[in-house]
C-alpha cells in the first residue's frame, strides 16, 4: 500500500470517528465530565488504595465508593448552601421597585450623562444610562421571565438528574479502574503505537490532574478573598457575600471575561438588594469596585501564573495567545475547554510529531 493511501484511510478513519464523536456528543460528554471528575478524585483514591493497617488495605470497589461519595457530597453541599440564598436574591430582585432606584442613582450619575449627551448629541437631551441598565434588568426579572426561567429549569433539572447518575455511575468504574479510560483511548490506535499512547496519557493524567487541582484552589481563594471583603469592608450581610463571592469565584475560571462579568453582575444585585438609607451610591459602586478589582489583581498576577503556567509547564504568553484563538473560534465555552485540550495535543504532539522543530518548542517544558 503506497503512502497516499495510507493518508487516505487515515483521513477517512479519522473523519469517521469525529462524526461518531458529534452524533453521540451526550454520551461523549458523560464519558470527558465522569474522566475529568475522576482525575480530580485520583489524589484522594490513591491515598485509600495505599493506605494499610497490618497488611489490610482497602479494596479498590470501596475506594472509588468513598472517594465518589466525599466528591459528590462537596458539590451537594455548596449546591444546597447557595441555592436556596440565590433563590430569594431572585425573589426580592422581582418584587424590587425599579423606578425608586432609578430616582436613587440619578443624582450620582447625572455628571456623567451629561458628559455622554455631549460627546454624543444624536443620543438626545434625555438620554439616561440608569434607564437603559434598568430597563434590561426588569426584562430579566419580570414575572413573566422568571416563569419561563423556572419552567425550562424544571426540564433542565430532570435532564440533571439523569446525567448525574450516568456521570456517577461511569466516574466509579473510572476510578476503580483506573486504566479503563486510557484503554478505551488506546483502542482507537493501532498496536505499534501503544507505548506511545500509554506515556502520552499518563503525562496527561499527570498534568490535567495538576490543573484540576490548581483551578480548585484559584476558586476557593478568591471566593474566601470576596467573601471577607464584602463582609468586612463592603458590610454585606454575610448569606449575600458569600452567594456575591461564589458568583465571582465561578465566573472567573472564564479567563479574562469571568471576572469583570462576575464583578459586574455583584455590583448590580448589590445596588437592587442592599442600598442603605441615605447611603451614597458612589461610594459603594467604588467600595465594591476596589473589592473586586484587587482580588483579581492577585489572581492576575500571583495565582495565574502559578496554575496556568506552571500546572500544564507552559509559558503565559503562549497561554494568553492560546485564549484569544478560543475565544475568537468558540467563544467562553472555547476559552473553558482551551488549556485542558491545548495540554493534551501538546503531549500527544511529543509523542508522534517530536522531529517538528515547532513541536520541539512548544513541548520542551513538559
Amino acid at each position: 500500500m503506497n503512502q497516499l493511501a495510507k493518508y487516505i484511510i487515515a483521513i477517512a478513519v479519522t473523519l469517521i470517528i469525529g462524526f461518531i464523536a458529534w452524533y453521540f456528543s451526550d454520551i461523549l460528554l458523560y464519558i470527558i465530565i465522569s474522566a475529568v471528575i475522576s482525575l480530580m478524585g485520583k489524589p484522594l483514591m490513591d491515598r485509600l488504595t495505599s493506605f494499610k493497617i497490618k497488611g489490610f488495605s482497602i479494596p479498590k470497589g470501596i475506594a472509588a465508593f468513598i472517594t465518589l461519595a466525599v466528591l459528590f457530597s462537596i458539590f451537594i453541599s455548596l449546591f444546597l448552601f447557595i441555592a436556596p440564598i440565590t433563590g430569594r436574591i431572585f425573589t426580592n430582585i422581582s418584587s424590587l421597585n425599579f423606578e425608586n432606584i432609578v430616582l436613587s442613582i440619578s443624582e450620582p450619575l447625572k455628571d456623567f450623562n451629561t458628559s455622554i449627551i455631549s460627546t454624543f448629541p444624536t443620543l438626545g437631551y434625555d438620554f439616561k444610562v440608569e434607564n437603559i441598565v434598568m430597563d434590561e434588568i426588569q426584562k430579566i426579572f419580570t414575572t413573566s421571565s422568571l416563569a419561563s426561567v423556572f419552567a425550562s429549569v424544571t426540564t433542565l433539572l430532570v435532564n440533571t438528574v439523569i446525567g448525574i447518575l450516568v456521570v456517577l455511575f461511569i466516574t466509579f468504574f473510572f476510578l476503580k479502574e483506573q486504566n479503563m479510560f486510557d484503554n478505551m483511548v488506546i483502542a482507537l490506535f493501532p498496536d505499534k503505537y501503544e507505548v506511545n499512547v500509554r506515556r502520552a496519557l499518563n503525562s496527561v493524567n499527570n498534568l490535567l490532574v495538576r490543573y484540576f487541582i490548581g483551578i480548585s484552589i484559584q476558586t476557593f481563594i478568591i471566593v474566601t478573598l470576596n467573601t471577607l471583603g464584602l463582609f468586612f469592608i463592603a458590610r454585606l450581610d454575610f448569606s449575600l457575600a458569600i452567594v456575591l463571592a461564589s458568583i465571582t469565584g465561578i465566573l472567573n475560571i472564564i479567563p479574562y471575561v469571568g471576572p469583570w462579568i462576575g464583578g459586574i453582575f455583584s455590583i448590580l444585585i448589590t445596588l437592587t438588594l442592599n442600598i442603605p438609607e441615605g447611603g451614597e451610591i458612589g461610594s459603594i459602586i467604588i467600595t465594591l469596585a476596589v473589592i473586586f478589582l484587587t482580588t483579581q489583581m492577585i489572581d492576575v498576577f500571583i495565582l495565574q501564573p502559578v496554575i496556568f503556567s506552571n500546572s500544564v509547564n507552559a509559558h503565559p504568553l503562549e497561554i494568553f495567545i492560546l485564549l484569544l484563538i478560543a475565544a475568537s473560534v468558540a467563544g467562553v465555552i472555547g476559552m473553558l475547554v482551551a488549556i485542558p485540550s491545548y495540554t493534551v495535543i501538546r503531549v500527544f504532539a511529543r509523542e508522534f510529531f517530536s522531529h517538528f522543530k515547532l513541536v520541539q518548542k512548544l513541548t520542551d517544558q513538559i
